[in-house]
């Protein structure tokens, strides 16, 4: 039956270190056909076609026009999609849903894009990812290795951008189907540490950023429960000393987590090198350099805890610059 399957005929480009074949339990995947390094291009894909409405305004007309668009070769790949089950879709939006991404838009006249991309949609997910889809290039997405994957191994990506601070439970909600990775074994010691690291990730955040995952408020279930603790969070009164620890716990927990590809490193390490620069007290000075001279996270951790509970004199400063930048709530 795979002999006959329709991804068979999906057009996979020369060259891709991929290929599609079954997965147990996720339908089909795509598995790496010789080793893949850390950092290394997988794949480029441009959209089979593109919707400028927000998700929840598309319906079956919309598909169906877009569809009307496309060359007769193009209309066959869309009509080979199937979902997870190995199932036809019900519905032409069904299909579109299951198979496209948000890829944004630059434009503020125009409505929020979606894209279709049959390979990329292909690859299944894991709250441990090897691969990311880092940022959109206009409407072309690329995926990228995020530690070395090894021929055979099945490529894989994490389907939503803030699972690193939601537990089991959160993410299987959010994704509506189990996940079988690393962090969502139940039962496992490695499962149980990852729910801690996570929700500990999420608070870390609130401390440092004032703000939940969703950039609000906390709502019904709140990550911080200490009102004082809540209250100088979101006024911006964590100390400087506080806020280096911190980010720095964030960074630990996210490698211990196996999440801090190069992509995250990249993102968070300007804010590290900055709030780092921002110590004006002299002896503070001294163990922030130390700390950051460390080759390991886990060592420049140990030195910079040394900095708890101390003020600095940038403390006011700082504080105020933040409350500018976002007015308090």
């Amino acid at each position: 039956m795979t002999a006959r399957h329709p991804y068979r005929r999906l057009e996979v480009p020369d060259g891709v270190p991929f290929e599609l074949k079954p997965s147990p339990g996720k339908g089909w995947g795509a598995f790496a056909t010789r080793r893949i390094d850390r950092g290394s291009l997988i794949l480029s894909e441009k959209p089979t076609f593109v919707i400028w409405r927000s998700h929840r305004e598309i319906t079956d007309y919309h598909v169906n026009m877009a569809i009307q668009q496309l060359l007769p070769s193009q209309r066959v790949q869309f009509s080979l999609l199937r979902n997870n089950g190995s199932s036809w879709f019900t519905s032409m939006n069904e299909a579109f849903a299951e198979n496209s991404f948000n890829i944004g838009s630059s434009d503020r006249n125009r409505a929020e894009a979606h894209g279709l991309f049959p390979l990329h949609s292909r690859f299944n997910h894991s709250c441990i990812p090897n691969s990311k889809i880092p940022t959109v290039n206009g409407e072309v997405i690329s995926s990228f290795a995020t530690r070395d994957i090894e021929a055979g191994e099945e490529i894989n990506f994490c389907y939503n951008t803030d699972f690193e601070g939601k537990t089991r439970y959160e993410r299987h909600q959010a994704l509506r189907f189990t996940c079988d990775c690393l962090a969502c074994r139940p039962g496992t010691p490695f499962q149980e540490l990852s729910d801690m690291r996570r929700r500990l990730i999420r608070g870390l955040q609130y401390l440092t950023r004032g703000v939940d995952l969703d950039g609000q408020a906390e709502g019904l279930h709140p990550i911080i429960v200490d009102s004082t603790l809540k209250f100088v969070a979101e006024t911006f009164s964590i100390p400087l000393s506080s806020r280096l620890i911190y980010t720095l716990l964030t960074i630990f927990f996210l490698e211990e987590e196996g999440l801090l590809d190069d992509f995250m490193d990249a993102r968070l390490r300007p804010t590290l090198i900055k709030t780092a620069q921002l110590f004006k007290s002299e002896s503070n000075k001294c163990i922030v350099r130390l700390a950051m001279e460390q080759k390991t996270w886990v060592k420049k951790l140990q030195v910079a805890f040394t900095l708890y509970g101390r003020e600095d004199a940038a403390d006011y400063e700082v504080a105020l610059a933040l409350r500018r930048l976002r007015p308090l709530f």
